[in-house]
């Protein structure tokens, strides 16, 4: 994927800070393993500000629960929006969002200090490595053990290190998993991206989508996708290429609706042989894809959201490897839109309403 200027030379930065930070580092013998038993608050550490990378905690999130129900866990993040998808979880206690450009904000990042240094953890995991950012909150924070996956660039004040090992997948979405390995905990055979959407949240879904079709004299038992267009860079999909997808379908279709998810990158319709649904609440936004019969979209946060929410997935790659990016979950496909033409695709899709 190729990104843009700004991107390449912040992490050229980021990189050459911690490499200088590690040299100065003065390397000590880590311990590898946390006995499950001592342990009962924990701090996941993620400063990101994209949606994907966070729901990617959610495997993770889950098995912690099943194996150390007696621990609470508070997240640090990069997105106050995005962190609301995690806080419902059943073993969730808070999740605290560090300001973009906080730097910038002097009295904002004294505050955010404050904060992070309020409470002590029992354990701290660093889920990025050598990361600047994560790096930087790992020293802040007070915990009695802080671990992280080895990487040459480690300098923070980590007490357990371990090399990565060889997963049996490639799926970023499963990587953290791995960090079951700190207690002894085996990594289990399948896992999915799960947000643990609520009854209520399902309910108020599936009223919208029947308030949606209702007041445009759709019956209910009419077959629905949701179609998010957006998508980070060239992974993105031209609005011409989505306008014949949709005339297609249509066409083969006359029990379909297409519904546009509208966003603030995506304020209107594709054409006015959609309909259109917008929600800045992320977990119902992820309630609603599951309420549709398909959601389709390239490589992209929502897409993910839809896999945690249990939708069904078609997504359409381009320029991203679906092996470490796809949509995960069984009954979901990934398919390369560069390799097929645009008819292949509506066949595709049709053979997913179907199935």
């Amino acid at each position: 994927m190729n990104y843009p200027l700004h991107i390449i030379v912040r992490k050229k930065l980021s990189a050459s800070f911690n490499a200088i930070l590690s040299l100065l580092y003065k390397k000590k013998d880590y311990e590898q393993f946390i006995d499950p038993k001592e342990v009962k608050t924990i701090l996941i550490i993620r400063p990101n500000y994209r949606i994907g990378n966070l729901l990617f905690l959610t495997p993770l999130i889950n098995e912690l629960e099943k194996n150390m129900p007696q621990a609470k866990i508070d997240i640090i993040v990069g997105m106050r929006l995005a962190g609301k998808i995690l806080e419902p979880l059943p073993n969730v206690d808070k999740v605290i969002d560090i300001p973009r450009k906080l730097l910038l904000h002097p009295l904002e990042l004294l505050n955010y200090i404050k904060q992070t240094r309020a409470k002590k953890y029992d354990v701290a995991l660093n889920i990025s490595g050598g990361s600047t950012s994560t790096q930087i909150v790992t020293a802040l924070v007070k915990a009695h053990y802080k671990a992280s996956f080895y990487s040459d660039k480690l300098w923070a004040d980590f007490t357990h290190v371990q090399e990565r090992g060889t997963l049996s997948h490639k799926h970023m979405g499963l990587e953290s998993l791995e960090f079951l390995r700190f207690f002894n905990i085996p990594i289990p055979s399948y896992a999915t991206l799960d947000i643990k959407n609520t009854p209520q949240e399902l309910i108020q879904a599936k009223n919208e989508l029947h308030t949606l079709l209702k007041q445009n004299h759709y019956s209910e038992k009419t077959q629905t996708i949701a179609l998010f267009r957006n998508a980070r860079f060239d992974k993105k999909i031209e609005d011409s290429w989505w306008s014949q997808w949709v005339e297609q379908l249509l066409e083969l279709n006359d029990n379909l609706v297409i519904i546009d998810i509208l966003s603030p990158d995506i304020p209107t319709p594709l054409n006015d042989k959609v309909l259109s649904y917008g929600t800045k609440e992320l977990r119902l936004l992820g309630a609603f894809f599951k309420t549709t019969t398909l959601y389709v979209s390239a490589d992209t946060g929502p897409m993910h959201l839809a896999v945690a929410s249990g939708a069904k997935v078609l997504a359409l790659f381009n320029k991203t490897d679906a092996q470490v990016y796809g949509a995960l979950g069984k009954g979901n496909t990934t398919i390369d839109v560069e390799k097929l033409s645009l008819e292949d695709v509506v066949h595709i899709t049709q053979e997913c309403l179907h199935s």
